[in-house]
């Protein structure tokens, strides 16, 4: 079984090294929108329908073709097909960067990790394109890098379709889940609606190691904590449209989730504790988006969140070789919760303008009314001041835009807006100016080049600007910082697009008054604390190349390679000032492997690598993952068997921090994870060849 898989990531690396000279020979259902000329007749030239195409100042890849390659079974799935997107750590990334999940174009008061649940549960067939923006438009409502998901539109017509699909993931322990979707349309009315359900353990492993420098000494200390989730979640959404034009139309949906969960951990070592730690969450959304003829668009959210917490530790932390000279124990209860009520309105108006001139403007309002409370206790039942806390902040955001586009010619376009955002809330009222700028040029047929310039500022959440102290663990204290700020970012791109399969990208990010968690062991006591501190800076410099390939019928797929320059510093973390650089390189990709000629039956596979990177006084080791998927499909496309494969080889994040006088060491594990589903498809609704996608609500 061995040697298969290093025949599979052979072909991997081989296909990517020879694509240049194997492309020649595909057939005309390639990836490329490059025409293939044959040695037939004259008249035998057949082409293929392109993959992806630069357009406005993004690449807009059409899903459907995509697929057809590398397929996936749900839309977040569908994302980690396009080349240079990654969820290597968890979260979707382009070229290294965070980036801003939108679907349809719709502004929204849910999370990025609610919209991750949605995508999670929408199928993949549902998509129509994804469009990658270097630099959001400021109409999305939403800054810097981000990509929209665009869904199928069958306005007009008479379908129904869904799917439904259940399995069990088991990694140490097991969870089983269920997940279903429904499309009904019925000429001018839409509706759907979607259900996923998840109830069992998860796993996952932590260990510390460390020369802690406590007064005038060192004392060595390590643990090894392993920790057994429990949950059960229930994701729900109910959506209806309404098409009383083409360009004129209502939708409405409601979202919600309740998750029950207990997390058991379990230290040995230096330290011996058991914490245990239980949550609810509840949440329910509003969404309404209202596109009429004229190029107005008008939208409202609403989302109410709550989730209370408990959580005790029982624990003791041995400094001595000898057990019974020096002993410190932690004991204590907390009781937290968090409540949150958002509001936002918004409207966006677009026009179509003579000589290739178009305007957008608008505006939108989001109030936010956030309560956060902690309640820490010790062991005789006493308040611990420094460890309770509450805040109760009103947030009031009020943002207007205005921009342009032009086609300058019938190769050279460029769109350019500028956003003017008030944000008052009892720590900060400041105004801010946030322009972006994409300019497109279609060199010939086969190159494009695009310049994108954004900004954006990123706030720090209502947990980390409280005062009071969290204990993770006997050894490990999370502190707020009420002087924490917001810091600013900007990115200026300039992506090189050639023959719609390869593309070239040079990037430079610039964060001024950065912040993430970092550690810092404290000579008081036997404690180390995690805490946001905002840095001097934060710059990245980098180049990336991805391919899309295809070699015959049976391998297809992409690769990317990136490379980083970073530059941090930090004057103000304790005492330890640092001013850190760093080259960092970053390899990933999707192969699909075609087993067998008379059935659909596939392996993707996933790799990702990340060179030794920094991030603060961390100094993260090589991170290496490969998921893997083996698939099969029914003739008629309704069944489908799927055995998944996550971080197949076990790889454990390995940081480490050893500025001045640190010494400390966390290693985790996600742990290896094995997933069996089957899936079963329904109804459906195939298109006109002469009729393309419905794009009208998406109106630009």
């Amino acid at each position: 079984m061995k040697n298969r898989w290093l025949l599979f990531s052979g072909l991997l690396i081989a296909s990517a090294l020879n694509v240049s000279a194997q492309e020649q020979a595909i057939q005309s259902d390639s990836l490329s929108m490059e025409k293939i000329l044959h040695n037939l007749p004259e008249v035998m030239v057949k082409g293929s329908r392109p993959i992806v195409k630069a357009e406005r100042g993004m690449l807009s890849y059409n899903m459907p073709q995509l697929l057809k390659q590398l397929p996936a079974d749900n839309a977040y799935e569908a994302l980690t097909r396009i080349p240079g997107v990654s969820d290597a750590d968890g979260g979707i990334k382009f070229s290294g960067n965070e980036v801003t999940l939108i679907i349809n174009g719709q502004a929204t008061t849910l999370t990025q990790d609610q919209l991750t649940d949605r995508l999670k549960a929408l199928p993949a067939a549902q998509l129509a394109k994804a469009e990658v923006m270097l630099a959001a438009p400021a109409r999305y409502h939403v800054r810097g890098m981000a990509i929209n998901i665009v869904t199928k539109d069958y306005a007009g017509t008479n379908q129904w379709s869904g799917q439904v699909e259940g399995g069990l993931l088991q990694s140490k322990y097991g969870e089983g889940f269920g997940k279903g979707f429904l499309s009904l349309q019925h000429g001018k009315l839409g509706m759907d609606a979607q259900y996923s359900y998840a109830d069992g353990y998860s796993y996952g492993e932590r260990s510390v190691t460390a020369n802690h420098p406590l007064a005038d000494k060192r004392v060595p200390y390590n643990e090894d904590t392993w920790q057994k989730p429990f949950s059960i979640t229930h994701d729900y959404r109910l959506g209806m449209s309404y098409a009383f034009a083409p360009d004129h139309r209502l939708e409405v949906a409601y979202t919600g989730k309740w998750n029950k969960g207990t997390t058991n951990n379990y230290t040995t070592g230096s330290s011996i504790s058991e914490i245990h730690y239980g949550s609810h969450v509840y949440l329910h959304n509003v969404d309404m988006n209202y596109s009429l003829p004229f190029g107005l668009r008008l939208s409202g959210s609403y989302t109410y969140y709550r989730t209370p917490e408990q959580q005790s530790i029982d624990g003791t932390i041995y400094t001595d070789d000898d057990a019974s000279a020096s002993t410190i124990d932690r004991n204590m209860t907390s009781h937290s919760q968090q409540t949150i009520d958002k509001w936002m309105f918004a409207a966006d108006q677009t026009h179509t303008l003579k000589h290739g001139w178009g305007l957008s403007y608008g505006m939108s309002a989001q109030f936010t009314d956030n309560s956060n409370y902690q309640t820490t206790l010790d062991k005789d039942g006493n308040v611990m001041p420094d460890a309770t806390n509450s805040v109760d902040i009103f947030e009031r955001i009020w943002n207007m835009y205005a921009g342009f586009s032009k086609q300058i010619s019938k190769s050279i376009s460029v769109e350019a807006t500028v956003a003017a955002e008030q944000y008052h809330s009892s720590l900060w009222n400041k105004w801010r100016v946030y322009p972006s700028l994409n300019a497109l040029w279609n060199i010939n047929e086969d190159n494009v080049l695009n310049l994108s310039f954004s900004s954006n500022s990123e706030f720090p959440s209502y947990w980390s600007i409280m005062s009071g102290r969290f204990f993770a663990s006997t050894y490990t204290e999370v502190w707020g910082n009420p002087d924490l700020k917001p810091y600013s970012y900007y990115n200026i791109s300039l992506m090189w697009q050639i023959k719609h399969r390869y593309t070239l990208m040079a990037f430079a990010d610039l964060k001024p008054d950065y912040f993430v968690q970092m550690p810092y062991q404290t000579t008081e006591r036997m404690s180390v604390i995690m805490s946001e501190t905002n840095f001097n800076f934060n710059r990245s410099y980098g180049l990336q190349a991805s391919a899309i390939f295809k070699v015959g019928n049976w391998l297809s797929g992409n690769v990317f390679v990136m490379g980083t320059y970073k530059h941090e510093k930090n004057d103000r973390f304790f005492d330890l000032p640092f001013n850190r650089k760093w080259l960092i390189a970053l390899l990933g990709g999707t192969a699909s492997v075609k087993l067998c000629r008379t059935q659909d039956l596939r392996l993707v596979l996933n790799p990702f690598f990340q060179s030794k990177a920094i991030q603060g006084v961390y100094d993260i080791g090589n991170v290496f993952r490969m998921n893997a998927k083996l698939q099969w499909t029914s003739r008629d496309g309704k069944w489908g068997l799927r055995l998944n494969g996550n971080n197949i080889f076990n790889n454990k994040i390995d940081t480490r921090s050893v500025q001045g006088n640190q010494d400390y060491r966390m290693k985790v594990s996600n742990w290896v994870s094995g997933t069996l589903g089957v899936i079963y498809k329904f109804g459906g609704y195939k298109e006109k060849k002469v009729k393309e996608v419905d794009t009208s609500r998406m109106k630009q």
